[in-house]
């Protein structure tokens, strides 16, 4: 068994049933002699929620998560090409690919025994929106072991420091999963559930070391809110055109119904323009008909009157 295979099987298990499942596999790489794999499957940490029910939709929807990838390749063709429409188009169809994903994600995380909170499903979200945004974070996410949510805007490289668990997936440099090691010596990150354990600090100056680490991890989490608000403002803006869109495909569908409306009037105008002609010209030969069956009246009283005294001179 290598590391990557360890770890496919790890991140396909309920999250509940990670740590167990871990320390079995460590426990039996080593008993197998190979205590350098036990080492690095010990240092494999829990997944965050939200990455856990995207590593689920790795396995489960790797067909869709291509997909939305190569609509990242399109969306920057477009943009390079000031293509407007073509833009419009594909963040309509970013739109509907990641509401489906993301339901997608919430499904699987509830037949899986752990359903997401809102938060976790707007960092689903995110986590997709950066596929679209940056080609290396897509490969990371198709990799099926990623251990934390990333972000992108599509204008710089999604940060994935410590974000996919194992080695390199194909199509990300090594190099973008590791952090710079710290000035005066070097740390191991611990496990994300409580497990596993650090490094010494080395060399000298500990007190520098540490306002190093300071310096850097205010430096990541400013860097990482940079990337969330970019998110917030590309997914408000893609709501902003969505809902453009929707206004003017309506005011688009108003404008045939109230042609279609107008054209209806027009035509209930020209029949009732004919419905009265037609009902002077009843009107008129009713008062013809009316005269002629008066006249044939009196012509046949006349008649019936000549009878009786042509019948009463014969008497």
């Amino acid at each position: 068994m290598t590391l990557e295979e360890a770890a496919q099987q790890l991140y396909a298990l309920p999250q509940q049933q990670f740590t167990a499942a871990r320390e079995a596999q460590a426990a039996e790489a080593k008993s197998a002699g190979d205590a350098a794999l036990a080492t690095s499957v010990r240092a494999l940490r829990r997944a965050s929620a939200s990455a856990w029910a995207v590593d689920l939709l790795a396995r489960d929807a790797p067909d869709e998560l291509e997909a939305l990838a190569s609509l990242g390749d399109r969306f920057r063709t477009a943009q390079s090409g000031g293509d407007r429409a073509a833009i419009s188009a594909l963040t309509r169809e970013r739109k509907e690919a990641l509401a489906g994903l993301v339901s997608r994600a919430r499904l699987l995380a509830s037949d899986a025994g752990h359903p997401l909170s809102v938060a976790a499903l707007a960092e689903v979200d995110q986590t997709l929106r950066a596929v679209v945004a940056d080609a290396t974070a897509a490969a990371a996410v198709r990799s099926g072991r990623l251990v934390r949510a990333l972000a992108a805007d599509g204008l710089e490289e999604a940060d994935l420091t410590d974000a996919v668990a194992g080695p390199a997936p194909e199509g990300v440099a090594p190099a973008r999963l590791r952090a710079a090691p710290a000035v005066g010596g070097s740390s191991r990150d611990g496990d994300g559930d409580g497990d596993g354990g650090g490094g010494g600090e080395a060399g000298s100056g500990p007190g520098r070391r540490s306002a190093a680490l300071d310096r850097k991890s205010a430096a990541e989490a400013a860097r990482r809110a940079a990337e969330q608000a970019a998110a917030d403002a590309e997914r408000e803006a893609d709501d902003a055109e969505a809902a453009l869109a929707e206004v003017d495909e309506r005011a688009t569908r108003l404008a045939h119904d109230r042609d279609d409306v107008l054209d209806q009037l027009r035509r209930l105008r020209d029949e009732f323009a004919a419905a009265e002609h037609r009902s002077a010209e009843l009107d008129d030969r009713e008062k013809f008909l009316t005269r002629e069956h008066r006249r044939a009246a009196a012509d046949a009283a006349a008649a019936r009157q000549a009878a009786d005294r042509a019948r009463a001179a014969l008497d």
